[in-house]
């Protein structure tokens, strides 16, 4: 799921002025924003989110079928209960059967997907899906990104995200299809990630193309297939 790439970017100062440039901004008038829209399915958009909920989970209903498919974990598991899987082969969507992305809970339960349309074919915000009429507004834009992960010392597997020019600066080749190109892997090592000291260590890291991004939950959610968070899904941490 998306969302918690943006928050790790933001969190970590990519997108946020500071120093001299963030006290020479002028504090504008906040612009007027149109309602938000309701979670819950338009009645154009029904059609497309009964379908999905219905051949997701006969495609993906395990954690084992997805990896067959070609999806392996890049995320941890957000504040809605979601570790997100991915597939480098499918940046764009042109496939319902075949998202970018799965969420899983911390069990194995198929929670929702992405679907997304590379801003490279794609400039303006798609109307329509695979033929199905979605409001431009259920669409998020994603800038480009690196995403990564490896083992530390201790077993454990250490993901995140960086700015692409981060890992560029680094020596890096940004690659949105090959996750572990050798030089890719001694270039994460130079960005100075805490608790990475060998190429050995790295699993995976790969360029996230600037996109458009469709998410919707495929577990029934009482509050709107395109709300934020899902009452029938309980974090393992909070």
């Amino acid at each position: 799921m998306n969302r918690h790439t943006v928050l790790t970017l933001i969190a970590a100062g990519a997108f946020a002025p500071s120093g001299a440039l963030a006290q020479a901004m002028p504090m504008a008038t906040p612009p007027m924003t149109a309602p938000k829209m309701s979670p819950m399915p338009t009645a154009a958009e029904a059609p497309f989110i009964a379908r999905i909920q219905r051949e997701i989970p006969a495609r993906f209903a395990t954690v084992a079928a997805a990896t067959k498919a070609g999806f392996f974990q890049y995320t941890g598991e957000d504040k809605t209960g979601a570790i997100s899987y991915v597939n480098l082969k499918v940046w764009n969507s042109i496939d319902l059967d075949m998202p970018n992305q799965l969420w899983y809970d911390v069990n194995g339960r198929l929670l929702g997907v992405d679907y997304t349309v590379l801003m490279a074919q794609s400039p303006a915000v798609p109307a329509t899906l695979f033929g199905y009429a979605i409001d431009p507004s259920r669409w998020t834009r994603r800038s480009a990104h690196m995403h990564w992960g490896f083992t530390a010392a201790d077993g454990t597997l250490k993901l995140g995200a960086m700015p692409v020019a981060r890992f560029t600066d680094a020596g890096g080749d940004p690659s949105e299809n090959v996750p572990d190109i050798p030089a890719n892997k001694a270039a994460l090592v130079k960005t100075g990630l805490p608790g990475l000291t060998s190429p050995d260590q790295v699993k995976f890291v790969f360029l996230h193309p600037a996109m458009w991004d469709l998410i919707a939950w495929v577990l029934p959610n009482p509050d709107g297939a395109w709300a934020d968070a899902n009452p029938n899904v309980t974090p393992s941490q909070k």
